[in-house]
């Protein structure tokens, strides 16, 4: 059987949190130096039939958070300390060259998986894509998700593959870490479609996306003032261009809710998209479902 992993969480919960599960790991948060947005998405509860233990997604395998430009020494050796093994960066190559490069941390495999090729992330493109996450509404926004879990699901394949691939009867797989540029969106979609797999509550799912407000909180100005830079939004003058880039580095609950009825419409829920659009079998998927969580520990000892 899978041993499970402690995962030891080191920030306060932020404000406005839903129900959450009785949990030693719980909050999410940890503190890195130097790196914001960073979450463990383990201890939220699966949804399980009458009659069988309760569940929740286990700890300790899979994080999230911001890119690791500004990481310090010791935001390095907390995330060896987590057992981190591996980087999966989401981020286009545009991107990475106009923040100078990427940031190798020692004993941490760095893996180049963006979401988006070259050609799908050209200044003209990124400009459009741009207004769609920063609409007032949420049409824009899921339009851009979905072209998201689209073009991405190469990434996303790789990214689980290699927990599968690593876990054994006996143990389980080493920790990754798996970021965009804030974490928010990109990250964000995908984490979401991932707890949805594994049971977890489209009410919470939801919620776990919001995390982000408090995540992105004390960096929200370096990315405003990143974005303003490079002329986001400067035809509609400066107060509403402000706005439009606080809305890109937010995470508003209205986006991941009509998300969620999007996939259900478009692909009919989490596990067709995860099986027409990444490609997984019903046996990988089974696979997937049980290295992510675990029994309660209470039932456990039961």
């Amino acid at each position: 059987m899978l041993s499970a992993k402690p995962a030891e969480a080191s920030s306060p919960q932020p404000a406005g949190a839903a129900p959450q599960p009785s949990h030693p790991s719980f909050p999410p948060f940890h503190i890195v130096p130097g790196l914001s947005n960073f979450r463990d998405i383990g201890g939220w509860p699966v949804a399980t039939p009458p009659g069988i233990s309760p569940r929740h997604v286990r700890c300790g395998i899979l994080f999230r958070g911001s890119d690791t430009n500004r990481i310090t020494s010791e935001g390095e050796e907390r995330l060896r300390q987590l057992g981190i093994k591996t980087d999966f960066d989401l981020r286009s190559k545009q991107q990475i060259d106009k923040t100078g490069g990427y940031r190798e941390i020692p004993g941490i495999e760095r893996r180049w998986t963006p979401v988006f090729a070259d050609e799908q992330y050209t200044e003209e493109v990124a400009r459009k894509r741009y207004e769609l996450y920063a609409g007032e509404g949420t049409s824009g926004i899921v339009t851009a998700f979905v072209e998201i879990l689209v073009a991405g699901a190469p990434m996303f394949r790789a990214v689980l593959t290699q927990v599968l691939s690593s876990a054994t009867a006996e143990s389980l797989p080493p920790a990754v870490f798996m970021h965009c540029t804030t974490g928010n969106n990109r990250t964000g979609v995908f984490i979401s479609l991932l707890l949805l797999l594994l049971g977890v509550s489209p009410d919470i799912v939801a919620h776990e996306y919001t995390l982000s407000e408090a995540g992105l909180a004390p960096t929200r100005h370096i990315n405003v003032e990143r974005l303003l830079s490079k002329g986001a939004f400067q035809e509609y003058g400066p107060e509403v261009a402000k706005r439009k880039c606080q809305r890109m580095v937010g995470a508003r609950k209205a986006s991941m809710e009509a998300l969620i009825l999007e996939v259900d419409q478009r692909w009919d829920g989490a596990e067709s998209y995860f099986m027409k659009e990444v490609g997984f079998s019903e046996e990988e998927i089974e696979r997937l479902r049980q290295v992510f969580t675990e029994r309660d520990v209470s039932h456990k000892q039961g």
